[in-house]
């Protein structure tokens, strides 16, 4: 199992003297600064910049953070990581595994509001204080997923007794974290500034400042670029890349298979779902093709299943569910659902990584799903309420939902599929769904594991409780004064903005 984790681990890349500054205009603006308190992927926007994680996510894939290294104990259930030395959290405090303990034992404790608190639980006793340098998990059973997926080992510490001292309220709004930046100023719900950590462990950023600006027309965010306002911007699809296409002050960068996404069904609402029929015909509705084409640029994939080919569990060769209108509307009315049949639907209003151009792509799903006969009451929600929705098992009846992590198929069958999940309304009851993931948890063998997880695939694909819509990718574009950068792999979240070069 060990050495499943050393493949996926590169060498953090030597860091230069910071210079400049830059501004990024998203269309998602994360001002949540207290990584214990996760909301969404998107706060990795704001964590990246001020924290490190045991490990940490690069260009060419996760490498040691502030572990240098670790040892999985014989029956797999500790995991000690060695701690680097000399590292200082922003106010200059000595970073140690007290903060590691710290910062894993407040995500499982009962009163976290942490999203992914339900993963870590179910893995994770606590942690041990070893030495000052040297963190001992302790876990429930083998814990494979740890590090395959960002969510658990990527999570970033903070400082236990500065933490301790200024309460949550304090930390959200003066944090302190081992990271290249330091958080120097927000406007609330405008922009978040950030000056380089001159001391970092891994070498000064090579930008002095960085600028998140919440910009979320596409239309104005392109018009920033074009006008200097602007060196960053991501969530531009369709015609607007094609003019970035043709301008040549400007390139595209992209972090490929960062976002996998589909279509689920509130069955209190919509119990006609229950009938695989009408899954399958919704499936046959949406043309993931022109949606993925015309309004994405490309940026987007259709997807044969939840799963990426980027995804630990992908298994290839699934065929595509065509767009087939007349075959959507046959199977609809062998399923007894006559034209008009009324149905609510979630129109997001802003953009995902996990989706570009969201808003556009959900209207025109509504659109499918009107031409071949149902009456669709749309609801209109930002992504506050979106999230409450979510958590709270209100959705309506035809929903969708993206991930913005999807390098695991255990966790993404953890977040969708099983009956404990905190993101579905809790319609998907299927048993071999829950066992085939218990089982995965404690898989120690990457192969077997890998079968399990592909098993599941080919399982899904049979049932279709899950329609699935596109894999996307996160299309960045640059300005001239950039030189040179490369996102985080398979992230749209971990920009990586302290190895970013301006042109001199």
């Amino acid at each position: 199992m060990a050495a499943l984790f050393a493949c996926a681990l590169v060498a953090a890349p030597a860091q230069a003297q910071p210079k400049g500054a830059i501004v990024y205009a998203t269309p998602v603006l994360s001002q949540n600064s207290d990584p214990t308190l996760m909301v969404s992927t998107a706060d990795y926007l704001v964590s990246d910049m001020l924290y490190d994680g045991l490990v940490n996510l690069g260009p060419d894939g996760k490498y040691p953070g502030l572990a240098e290294s670790w040892q999985i104990g014989p029956d797999g259930k500790t995991i000690d990581f060695k701690l680097r030395k000399g590292v200082k959290f922003h106010n200059g405090d000595p970073f140690s595994a007290e903060d590691v303990k710290f910062t894993f034992e407040k995500i499982i404790s009962a009163e976290s509001t942490h999203s992914y608190r339900r993963g870590f639980l179910d893995s994770l006793i606590g942690v041990e204080v070893v030495d000052p340098h040297t963190a001992r998990f302790i876990l429930k059973q083998p814990w494979p997923a740890f590090f395959t997926t960002a969510r658990y080992a990527l999570q970033h510490i903070v400082p236990k007794a500065y933490y301790e001292k200024v309460g949550p309220q304090g930390f959200k709004a003066s944090p302190v974290g081992t990271g290249p930046y330091k958080l120097a100023e927000i406007k609330a719900g405008e922009w978040s500034r950030y000056e380089a950590n001159e001391n970092y462990w891994a070498g000064a950023p090579k930008v002095r400042t960085v600028t998140h600006r919440l910009v979320a027309e596409p239309f104005t965010r392109y018009a920033m670029l074009e006008r200097g306002e602007a060196d960053i911007t991501s969530g531009l699809t369709g015609p607007l890349l094609d003019r970035v296409r043709s301008n040549k002050d400007f390139r595209i960068v992209m972090s490929r298979y960062s976002g996998t996404s589909g279509i689920l069904f509130n069955k209190a609402l919509f119990p006609e779902a229950e009938d695989k029929r009408v899954r399958l015909a919704i499936a046959h509705a949406i043309d993931r093709k022109s949606i993925a084409e015309r309004l994405l640029g490309n940026v987007c994939e259709p997807a044969t299943g939840i799963y990426t080919p980027g995804t630990f569990g992908f298994l290839d060769g699934l065929p595509l569910i065509p767009y087939d209108p007349a075959k959507a509307k046959a199977l609809l009315a062998d399923a007894g659902i006559k034209p008009g049949h009324k149905v609510s639907y979630t129109l997001h209003t802003q953009s995902f990584a996990a989706m570009p151009g969201g808003p556009q792509v959900l209207e025109a799903i509504a659109g499918n799903l009107e031409a071949v006969g149902f009456a669709v009451e749309r609801r209109s929600v930002d992504t506050d309420g979106w999230l409450s929705m979510m958590r709270g098992g209100k959705q309506p009846g035809i929903f969708y939902s993206p991930s913005g992590t999807p390098d695991d198929g255990g966790e993404l069958i953890n977040t969708w599929f099983v009956t404990t999940s905190g993101w579905t309304a809790k319609s998907i009851q299927v048993p071999e769904y829950d066992q085939l993931f218990r089982s995965q948890l404690q898989n120690t063998d990457p192969d077997a594991r890998l079968k399990q997880l592909q098993g599941f695939a080919r399982m899904e694909h049979e049932r279709m409780e899950m329609v699935p819509l596109l894999w996307c990718h996160s299309p960045f574009v640059v300005g001239k004064r950039v030189k040179a950068w490369t996102p985080a792999l398979s992230s749209g979240y971990y920009l990586n903005l302290d190895e970013l070069q301006l042109a001199e």
